[in-house]
C-alpha cells in the first residue's frame, strides 16, 4: 500500500511535497536526455553506413578501372552512387551535430535539477531527522535517570581514591555521559535501519539515473550557456 504525503509526519508533508515534485523534474529531464542520446546513435550509425557506402563504391570504380573493356556509363553510375553516399553523410552529419547540440543542453538542465534535487534530499534528511529527535522526548526519562544515577555513583566516589573516571573526564556528570555514550555507540554499531519498511524514505525514493549526469550549478550552466554561444563564433 503507497503511502500518501497527508499519512506523514505534518512537518515533512511539503518537504516531502516538493521532493517529489523535483525529482519527476528529474525524471523527465532525464528520459529527454537519454532520448536525444539514442537520436544521436542512431544518426551515427547512418553516417557511418553512409560512409561505408561511399567507400565501397569508390573502391568498385578502382577495380573497373583496371579492367578492359569497363563500360563508362558503369563508371558513372558508381560515381554518382559515391558522391550521393558521401552527400548522405554530410546531411547526416550535420542532423548529428544538432542532436549533440540539444543533448548538452538536455544534459546541462539534467545537472541542474540534479543539484536541486541533491539539495532539496538533503533538507528533508534534516527536517526528517529534527522530527524524530523531538520524538525520543517521550522516552529519554529512563536514559536521564540511569546517567544521573551514575553522576551520583561517581561524584561519591570522589577523593576517595578510587574515582578512576577523573583520570578521563572532568566532573562525574561528564563521566556518567561518556559511560552512556558508549553504550548508545554500541548498540548503534549493531542497529539496521530498515528503509523498506519507513514511510517517510519509501514517499522520496531518490530517481535512477543520477549517477550518469554532472551535477551542474547555475553559476557552472551559466558559463556553460555561454562558451556554447561563443563556439559557432569561433569557427
Amino acid at each position: 500500500m503507497q503511502t500518501t504525503t497527508s499519512q506523514l509526519p505534518p512537518e515533512l508533508q511539503a518537504h516531502v511535497e516538493q521532493y517529489q515534485d523535483i525529482r519527476t523534474s528529474f525524471e523527465t529531464a532525464r528520459d529527454e536526455a537519454d532520448r536525444l542520446d539514442a537520436a544521436i546513435e542512431r544518426q551515427r550509425k547512418a553516417v557511418d553506413g553512409a560512409e561505408n557506402e561511399a567507400t565501397q563504391a569508390r573502391e568498385e570504380v578502382a577495380h573497373l578501372l583496371r579492367q578492359p573493356g569497363t563500360s563508362p556509363k558503369e563508371i558513372q553510375r558508381l560515381k554518382a552512387k559515391e558522391r550521393a553516399a558521401y552527400t548522405l553523410a554530410e546531411d547526416n552529419r550535420s542532423v548529428m551535430a544538432e542532436l549533440e547540440a540539444a543533448y548538452q543542453d538536455a544534459a546541462n538542465q539534467v545537472g541542474s535539477v540534479k543539484a536541486k534535487e541533491r539539495s532539496c534530499y538533503a533538507q528533508l534528511l534534516s527536517a526528517y531527522a529534527d522530527v524524530l529527535m523531538k520524538q525520543t522526548d517521550v522516552v529519554l526519562e529512563p536514559l536521564y535517570r540511569a546517567i544521573q544515577m551514575q553522576e551520583w555513583a561517581y561524584a561519591a566516589q570522589t577523593g576517595k581514591g578510587i574515582a578512576d573516571w577523573e583520570y578521563r573526564s572532568t566532573d562525574a556528570r561528564s563521566a556518567a555521559l561518556a559511560v552512556m555514550y558508549g553504550r548508545i555507540k554500541q548498540g548503534l554499531d549493531t542497529f539496521r535501519f530498515e528503509a523498506k519498511g519507513d514511510a517517510v524514505l519509501q514517499a522520496v525514493q531518490r530517481p535512477d539515473g543520477l549517477d550518469r549526469f554532472k551535477t551542474l550549478s547555475p553559476a557552472a550552466r551559466h558559463r556553460n550557456g555561454v562558451l556554447q554561444q561563443l563556439t559557432p563564433q569561433q569557427h
